[in-house]
């Protein structure tokens, strides 16, 4: 049996692509407007986000992959005379799947009609709805959720932490599909028993917004257990981070290291009986990256998980102030129902020192002479501190903004700072 053709992507738009002929020639859908630049194919499986679309009614955020009948097409107008393929595999949006799990075939061609403004032009309708059931007629059984559609943002608060841990934890053991990397049931389980165990950060937007313009700036980074603020994990920014875009980060202890799991959230923009499926079925966040990194393993600056690495040293240098969430009442209730102890969020913001610069920083060499008539700004970096046994490690740690020079020399004009604090800063007169 041949193994299947694994599904391609353009690198320039992110659009799927489907095939035309054997051996196959990959081309953009008939219905994409491009500016017609040619397909430049590259495998789904290395890109973070696909601009896909509902192959059943052109939705821009479908949520599952289904596998059916085999579905090909004799293309008109423009292409007339060339087989175009659909293939096997289909994306469904949230809505469609809802009308497909409850039977409503006609709603999903309804909606198809709707979309691509035929009105009621019952040829099309026809052709529609027979596409449709030539696919659905010969469904497999399962489907596998999309974890490269880029959906609008939603913001999560402390308080539904806990619920959205225990409905990931429970997205991990079910029978719906991860792609490959995620798609072993050892890892899936180990990941849903780390989400079980973890500690819940929450982290708010000013720390947000410091850990973001840290993470730019961050140097080689190597793991060891004593960088993580917790055994096992989940953080959660107040909005998407770095150009990734991701929402939350996940980190499972297991015999041989860690797995580290970025993720976006999903369901923005929808309502009704597909939204409160789409909860209930997978809660508020989908993994888009996944490493399994061991003791001692080198994370280059350009690595996913740089704003999570950032975070956590942040919070390990006592950038932060630590304080626990009350946490939703339902919630709450729920726990007890179910013996479990009371579930802890800690909101993490910027500490007293708003990011650590020691007094050293001040007195670094090269400092000006106290003779010197103005003082600058030095822009927030890191600098490598030793630790460990006879301090032979090194661990990065964050020098927020400082002024260098002269208590009372003027400040030399022209460079631009940003400070980010959980206070808003003294006047001139008061310091």
């Amino acid at each position: 049996m041949t193994a299947p053709r694994e599904e391609m992507a353009c690198q320039i738009c992110l659009s799927p692509l489907n095939t035309l002929g054997t051996p196959p020639t990959y081309v953009h859908p008939i219905q994409l407007t491009t500016d017609g630049h040619a397909p430049v194919p590259v495998p789904v499986s290395q890109l973070d986000t696909v601009q896909r679309t509902c192959d059943f009614c052109g939705d821009p955020y479908p949520t599952w992959t289904l596998v059916g009948g085999e579905v090909t097409a004799l293309a008109i107008g423009a292409a007339a005379g060339l087989v175009q393929n659909f293939g096997q595999a289909w994306a469904a949006c949230a809505t469609c799947q809802t009308h497909i799990d409850d039977g409503r075939i006609y709603k999903v061609v309804d909606r198809a009609v709707q979309a691509f403004g035929l009105g009621d032009h019952s040829q099309a309708r026809e052709r529609i709805k027979q596409l449709h059931q030539a696919f659905l007629n010969a469904r497999g059984p399962g489907r596998t959720l999309i974890t490269t559609t880029a959906w609008p943002a939603t913001a999560i608060t402390a308080r539904e932490l806990p619920k959205i841990r225990d409905r990931l934890a429970r997205f991990y053991r079910s029978e719906d599909g991860l792609p490959t990397a995620l798609a072993t049931a050892e890892t899936r389980q180990d990941i849903a028993a780390g989400l079980d165990r973890a500690g819940l950060f929450w982290i708010d937007s000013d720390f947000t917004d410091l850990a973001e313009y840290a993470a730019e700036k961050l140097p080689d980074v190597t793991t060891s257990r004593d960088l993580m603020p917790s055994t096992d994990g989940l953080l959660v920014w107040p909005r998407p981070v770095t150009p990734r875009q991701i929402t939350a980060a996940s980190w499972t202890t297991t015999t041989e290291g860690w797995h580290l799991v970025s993720y976006r959230t999903i369901g923005g923009g929808l309502d009704g009986t597909p939204l409160q499926r789409l909860r209930e079925q997978v809660g508020w966040l989908a993994p888009i990256s996944t490493v399994q990194v061991h003791e001692r393993h080198a994370l280059p600056v350009d690595h996913p998980v740089a704003a999570l690495t950032a975070t956590w040293l942040l919070i390990a240098q006592q950038a932060a102030q630590v304080t626990t969430a009350e946490v939703d009442k339902v919630v709450r209730k729920t726990y007890a129902r179910t013996n479990r102890p009371a579930p802890e969020v800690r909101v993490v913001r910027i500490g007293a020192n708003g990011g650590g610069a020691p007094s050293s920083a001040r007195s670094a060499p090269g400092d000006p002479a106290p003779s010197q008539t103005s003082r600058f700004w030095v822009s927030g970096h890191w600098r490598n501190q030793p630790y460990g046994p006879g301090r032979a490690l090194r661990r990065p740690i964050y020098i927020s903004p400082f002024l260098r020079g002269p208590d009372n020399a003027p400040i030399r004009l022209g460079t631009t700072v940003r400070i980010l604090g959980s206070q808003k800063p003294k006047s001139e007169n008061q310091n």
